[in-house]
């Protein structure tokens, strides 16, 4: 049997990865503060509905555009969010080479890289002394945490965590919908606008038909989407989400190590 917190499992085997799962219930609590943050920001209304008027007369133009960038707070909370989780996978390791070998070294991690030739390499190059045959065999053929292998999304976890060692990490607002707007035609009659999908990048537009110098009277209400900046290897993918997934992901494969480790096998 196990525990249950939230969505993400313990077990309640002999917990040699203790302090592992600490570093991992910090990053839980960087999110959830990422969740809040998000909450706030939103609420503060980050986003502007204009009208332009057509110099030659043409219908109004209806834009919409996002006002405030992110506070630094959530960048730098999704940075640690991050680090925590990476952080916790290399805890696992060097709880296994000292439960393993009576010490601790340097540079023990969980191994990541961009390609299986580079993680055999890499778990060839000592890891191999520091853990049992039958750990390293699952990392490298069960969980491969590799660009292309089953979990992929690790290798974008490494990647981050790299990243956010010499900046803050780059997230993005995008509008997804806005409800509600209302404005007021040149005879004084109020208009109400349907609910507007925003697909443009920057400023999102909409012609006002047969309007000429309307004025907005209700901003409406906006749906937002938070994402990850494009050169990222999590591209575009809404924040919050991904970094539950991920969670999800590393507490997986902690467990699993465990378990193959208290096995006793190799």
């Amino acid at each position: 049997m196990g525990q249950l917190s939230g969505l993400f499992y313990y077990s309640s085997m002999p917990d040699i990865f203790y302090e592992s799962k600490l570093k991992f219930q910090r990053a839980l609590q960087h999110i959830h503060d990422l969740n809040q943050i998000n909450t706030r920001f939103i609420e503060g209304c980050p986003y502007e509905v204009f009208i332009e008027h057509d110099p030659h007369g043409a219908d109004d133009l209806l834009k919409v555009k996002a006002t405030n960038n992110l506070p630094d707070s959530f960048l730098l909370t999704l940075g640690d969010a991050i680090h925590n989780l990476r952080a916790s996978l290399d805890y696992a390791m060097s709880d296994i080479e000292f439960e393993l070998n009576g010490r601790r070294t340097t540079y023990t991690n969980f191994p990541i890289r961009e390609t299986r030739e580079s993680l055999v390499a890499a778990v060839n190059g000592g890891l191999k002394e520091k853990a049992p045959k039958a750990v390293i065999d699952h990392i490298v053929e069960v969980i491969q945490p590799y660009k292309g292998g089953n979990r992929e999304a690790l290798w974008c976890l490494h990647e981050l965590d790299n990243e956010d060692k010499h900046r803050l990490l780059i997230a993005k607002v995008e509008l997804a919908f806005v409800d509600g707007i209302t404005v007021e035609n040149d005879a004084g009659a109020e208009l109400a606008i349907d609910r507007w999908l925003i697909v443009e990048k920057f400023v999102a537009q909409r012609p006002i038909k047969g309007c000429k110098q309307a004025k907005v009277r209700n901003q409406g209400r906006a749906t937002f989407n938070v994402v990850f900046a494009s050169m990222l290897p999590v591209n575009l993918k809404p924040v919050v989400p991904t970094l539950y997934n991920l969670a999800q992901i590393v507490l997986s494969t902690i467990n699993e190590i465990q378990l193959v480790f208290l096995s006793g096998e190799g």
